[in-house]
């Protein structure tokens, strides 16, 4: 969690890369502050959403993408993913962003990305447990009672988010 430009996409990629690089199954979700669709207004999928469809799935031989109309899905966004990660077996899920939605959950891990010394008042907006704080250049912050790393990530790094998470000991 962090404000815009400040690392959030950089660190979410390298978490994924530990993660997946020592034998755990990860999915990813992207907030979007704006408006925005993955389909494109006028092709084929996009006509069959606005034509009614709960569902609209897009498969081609690289990969496949489920789109639900939001309009037309009754369901929570947790709860759907929730069913599809279990599905799925996914050990961990990576959220980027979500500091209001997330920010107050006690069952949400996180760690807080800044990029200068005034970003680091975020902390008080968010409920632990927070993790770790990850800064993407090399500016001071006080002292806040959470470990502090970047801009160069090191294996303790790492160690410190798998144990937190409960994945190691």
């Amino acid at each position: 969690m962090g404000f815009k430009k400040t690392g959030k996409t950089f660190l979410a990629t390298k978490i994924i890369e530990d993660l997946v690089g020592n034998g755990y199954r990860v999915a990813a979700v992207k907030h979007v502050h704006h408006e925005f669709t993955i389909d494109t207004e006028g092709k084929d999928t996009w006509r069959m959403a606005r034509s009614g469809a709960s569902i609209v799935t897009s498969i081609s031989p690289n990969e496949m993408a489920i789109i639900f109309p939001k309009q037309t899905h009754e369901t929570n966004s947790d709860e759907l993913l929730g069913k599809i990660f279990q599905e799925e077996g996914i050990d961990v899920v990576v959220y980027e962003g979500f500091a209001k939605l997330y920010g107050g959950s006690p069952h949400v891990y996180k760690i807080l990305t800044v990029r200068k010394s005034e970003d680091i008042g975020l902390i008080e907006e968010i409920s632990p447990p927070v993790v770790a704080v990850f800064r993407l250049e090399n500016t001071s912050l006080p002292e806040i009672g959470v470990p502090v790393y970047g801009p160069e990530l090191s294996q303790d790094f790492f160690n410190h988010v798998r144990r937190s998470l409960g994945l190691v000991k």
